[in-house]
């Protein structure tokens, strides 16, 4: 459970950055029709980070990350907002305040192996819109 609401709040966070093909930017960065755990790390939180970080630290802190929250709450309403208030409850493991690189990998890779339903290693344009289509859901 706590898995799935963490996946749920990374996605809320990552807004165009998620892993999908055919819409927004695609994760297939090398175009083969297979999405590695590099390509999506690269997606998902790499961009995050080059988005929100913007005192280049190598975190996100709450203060950073509020124009988003504040975007969610606008465009999103009640349900976006708690998804990443859920986010930074589940996500920060360190309990500092501050997302840093290494926990929105592992957010990446909770999320990426969720996804991997035939456990191949990668993913299929099938297997990103199923986790699209899945994105914020609890069970």
């Amino acid at each position: 459970m706590k898995r799935l609401l963490i996946s749920a709040a990374f996605l809320a966070m990552a807004g165009s950055a998620h892993a999908q093909m055919g819409r927004g930017p695609s994760p297939d960065l090398d175009r083969d029709g297979k999405v590695t755990f590099a390509e999506f790390k690269s997606a998902q939180a790499d961009r995050m980070m080059a988005r929100l970080d913007a005192n280049k630290d190598g975190k996100i802190s709450k203060a950073e990350s509020k124009v988003m929250e504040d975007m969610a709450q606008r465009f999103g309403g009640a349900d976006a907002a708690a998804r990443i208030a859920q986010m930074w409850t589940l996500g920060d493991t360190n309990r500092d305040s501050q997302l840093s690189r290494a926990e929105l990998e592992a957010g990446s890779k909770r999320r990426f192996d969720a996804a991997d339903s035939n456990h191949d290693g990668w993913l299929s344009k099938g297997e990103l819109l199923t986790m699209r289509q899945n994105r914020g859901r609890d069970g």
